[in-house]
């Protein structure tokens, strides 16, 4: 049965090594997505003028009077001096192709200091880090093809990690002997057991090249078991959500039903213009806000035309990033709210699966950990290919 474990072991590490191999190298990247996309395009990330920034009502105006063909999707409400905001924008005609969906705004002159289609191919200075990013956890396939595939490559690298972590484990002694004896040397046979798996762990520098290669693969991968099943469930969370992830999840606990949820049909609709403002919203969110006790000030806002909803985000987009709340785009009616880390059990799971995906459940810490695991999984496809080539080697030789 052992063997039968082993070979699955390797034909699913092998199906899957490109896939973890890609994913870990542009991981490594996107790890410092905004400090790297700021470094490469400080043409569209520094602000030039000085002078007081404008509020946001004033902003918007000035963009929508400025740029009559884009209407704003999102934008943060904080500022930095010296810094672009990153407003997110669609065509006003919705049957018109987009030029770009992500303009830098300067936030004291609300001038326009260049604009991109996130993720559009391929190596140009502004398009690199969105595409890699999309690249990331989709291939940059069309619809769904990539999510599904890099969502097949995470449950497979799951049940991949599951059995190896299995078959590091010291076979048991089957030697038969009288139960008395048994009783008298169970603690004996326990530890003999505890010391030969404690072995596994470690890596003899002194070995062959090729011993050293599997010492490398089995202990690397003992080390990074706990690291490499939270990154592969929560890369499931994030690209299988509806088809795998909730179902999963809900045959041990139920999800709440979040505004989106509810307005699921409404989205399959055509887009709803909003029919009141950026800044009466805000202002009716920071409101309720206070009546909550909530004392983080608003970071970002969304207009989602799909669902006809505003969204109002506050707090720190570190640890389990941000609280919202919703309002309808028309009457400007609360909908409902997300707080991170509360509700059912499985809404609290679902939460940290991305800040613990990208690490930003600790801040820089958690991204610098989050890159130094990809280093590790990068170094797991590499040994393991290895190990299935040189078994190869004598199949090979007989022919």
């Amino acid at each position: 049965m052992r063997k039968i474990w082993a070979r699955l072991h390797r034909y699913l590490g092998l199906a899957a090594a490109l896939f973890l191999l890609q994913a870990a190298l542009s991981g490594c990247i996107i790890a410092y997505q905004q400090e790297l996309d700021a470094w490469l395009n400080p043409e569209l990330f520094d602000s030039p003028a000085q002078g007081p920034m404008l509020d946001t009502a004033d902003l918007l105006a000035r963009l929508q009077r400025e740029q009559p063909q884009y209407r704003v999707v999102s934008l943060p409400l904080t500022r930095e001096p010296g810094n672009a905001l990153q407003v997110t924008v669609r065509p006003a005609d919705p049957n018109q192709e987009p030029a770009a969906d992500e303009l830098f705004v300067d936030p004291v002159s609300a001038e326009v200091l260049g604009g991109r289609l996130w993720g559009a191919c391929c190596f140009e200075r502004r398009h690199l880090i969105p595409f890699i990013y999309a690249f990331h956890y989709s291939l940059q396939l069309p619809g769904e093809v990539g999510l599904w595939v890099m969502g097949m490559a995470a449950i497979i690298w799951l049940f991949e990690s599951l059995i190896g972590f299995y078959l590091t484990f010291p076979k048991f002694s089957t030697n038969r002997m009288p139960a008395a004896q048994s009783s008298l040397n169970s603690d004996p046979q326990r530890k003999t057991w505890l010391h030969r798996w404690m072995s596994v762990w470690r890596i003899k520098p002194s070995a062959s090249r090729t011993r050293f290669n599997f010492d490398l693969h089995r202990a690397g991968g003992l080390w990074l078991f706990c690291f490499m099943l939270m990154l592969s469930v929560s890369a499931i969370s994030l690209n299988l959500r509806d088809a795998v992830f909730e179902p999963a999840v809900s045959l041990f606990s139920d999800f709440t039903l979040s505004p989106f949820d509810v307005r699921e049909q409404r989205a399959e609709g055509p887009l709803t213009e909003a029919k009141i403002s950026f800044q009466q919203v805000l202002q009716t969110a920071k409101t309720d806000a206070a009546g909550r006790g909530w004392r983080r000030p608003p970071a970002t806002m969304f207009y989602n035309a799909q669902y006809g909803m505003f969204g109002v985000g506050f707090g720190e987009t570190e640890g389990l990033g941000l609280s919202y709340l919703y309002y309808d785009g028309e009457t400007g009616v609360y909908l409902g709210d997300y707080v991170p880390g509360t509700g059912t059990a499985a809404d609290v799971f679902e939460a940290w699966q991305l800040p613990l995906h990208s690490g930003r459940i600790i801040g820089l810490p958690g991204r610098i950990l989050v890159s130094i695991i990809g280093i590790g999984v990068l170094l797991m496809a590499v040994t393991g290919t290895r190990i299935w080539l040189h078994k190869r080697k004598p199949t090979r030789a007989r022919h």
